[in-house]
């Protein structure tokens, strides 16, 4: 009998000592290995459409995923049935636990419509290439100064869209200030409210994205201006990517610099320039320009597109990037034909009588714009006189956006303010100068 429950007891007892080796050796394998659970698949909750390169044969496509989520994109010629899949390029946002996707798509054929769609939603959305002639007008809408608050930006794009009820717009080209995010990781989710305004506004009624396209302002760079770095600091070969860290990820753009040029054909050079936040006015940015100005002689139109105007309309004319745009860049505008220049920064809608060597003159430049899409406005300067400077043609306090049409060698400008109330209008002819 004592033996019987002895030999159970060390049955038992070895039972024990099995298990707990077991769990031991079973809990050492398991510690070194790690189960990845796959990300859901869902739709992004945003993307935005734009362009490196040529605007008739590519387009680029961000999107940005719910965090812990992920979704390929697919698109196809619109009319046929076979989808082609993307994953594209994975890009880190900096400063923060998250990325986004990229793909430009390539090989497209002018002024044609495609469709793309995204895993996980049964949504399918359109983007059209741009022609490679002018066989039809191109429609544009250009602003600035975008996002103070959310409410303003959205409301300036649905009036965008109600104006554009038939969906022609082509793009969109945005003079700077953008997401008012200052290159500060501590704001970046100020980028993603404005691809997600974007996204649900800027789109027609039969679901076609409208790109974006965008030039440098001061709030995209850590301290505003190039002047505000020693020279050590903007001689950095990363300084654009170090201090303009969202503006050089978010913003697909046709250089490596901040600014560049983007050609349409032979009817339209879209010229992005820095008015002095991440690149001096003065110097290779002037050199640079001169150049691709020469280059484009036989372009129908070529429109540059800053921030900081040449001809405030809010701020005091002697200010000095206005005067250094002024000196530096004017002189281009006028030698190689411009006749439309876009300008932002004041927080105010103006329009300019056409100027050329500092004088009214109906042969010189328009220059447009003065950038309130979604800000706070600012008053129209005045003199102690209270009289407003010579140049200005129309001004007023008002958030606004610029409708644009290109036919041939017509430029038609319709202005409209937040609420698409129509503001002012103007029609200008393409010229060219000899270089």
């Amino acid at each position: 009998m004592n033996f019987r429950i002895m030999t159970y007891r060390a049955a038992l007892l070895q039972s024990v000592w099995l298990a707990v080796i077991i769990i031991t050796v079973s809990g050492c394998i398991l510690e070194g290995t790690h189960y990845e659970t796959e990300p859901a698949v869902q739709p992004p909750e945003s993307f935005l459409l734009s362009w490196q390169s040529d605007p008739t044969t590519t387009m680029t496509i961000d999107w940005y995923p719910i965090p812990g989520t992920e979704a390929s994109l697919a698109y196809r010629t619109r009319g046929e049935e076979q989808w082609q899949s993307v994953s594209g390029l994975t890009v880190p946002v900096p400063g923060i636990d998250r990325s986004f996707q990229r793909t430009e798509l390539g090989d497209l054929q002018p002024d044609q419509r495609y469709e793309f769609r995204f895993d996980g939603s049964d949504s399918i959305y359109q983007f059209r290439t741009m022609p490679d002639r002018l066989t039809r007008p191109i429609r544009f809408v250009a602003a600035g100064d975008m996002l103070h608050r959310v409410g303003w930006m959205r409301n300036t794009a649905q009036s965008v869209m109600r104006i554009d009820s038939e969906g022609e717009l082509d793009f969109a080209v945005i003079g700077g200030d953008l997401a008012y995010a200052d290159g500060e990781a501590r704001k970046v989710g100020r980028w993603f409210d404005y691809f997600r305004i974007w996204t649900e506004e800027m789109i027609t009624s039969d679901n076609r994205v409208i790109p974006h396209v965008a030039a440098i302002g001061n709030h995209e760079i850590k301290r505003g201006y190039i002047y505000n770095y020693l020279p050590h600091e903007h001689q950095h070969p990363d300084f654009v990517r170090n201090e303009a860290p969202y503006f050089s990820t978010f913003i697909p753009f046709p250089g490596s610099d901040a600014y560049d040029v983007l050609d349409f054909g032979d009817y339209l050079s879209l010229f992005l320039l820095d008015s002095g936040h991440a690149s001096f006015i003065k110097g290779d940015q002037t050199d640079w320009l001169r150049r691709a100005m020469y280059e484009r002689g036989h372009v129908r139109h070529l429109i540059p597109v800053y921030h900081v105007p040449a001809w405030p309309s809010a701020r005091d004319f002697d200010d000095f990037l206005g005067s250094e745009v002024r000196n530096y860049w004017v002189p281009l505008f006028e030698k190689y034909g411009v006749r439309v220049a876009f300008e932002n920064h004041d927080h105010a809608y103006k329009r300019t009588h056409p100027i050329r060597e500092g004088e009214i003159d109906e042969s010189g430049i328009h220059y447009i714009g003065d950038g309130a899409w979604g800000v706070s406005t600012r008053q129209i300067h005045t003199d102690e006189d209270d009289n407003r400077p010579w140049y200005l043609a129309e001004a007023d306090t008002l958030r606004h956006f610029i409708m644009g049409e290109i036919d041939g060698d017509i430029i038609r400008l319709n202005m409209y303010d937040e609420d698409a109330r129509p503001i002012d209008e103007v029609i200008i002819t393409a010229g060219f100068s000899s270089p």
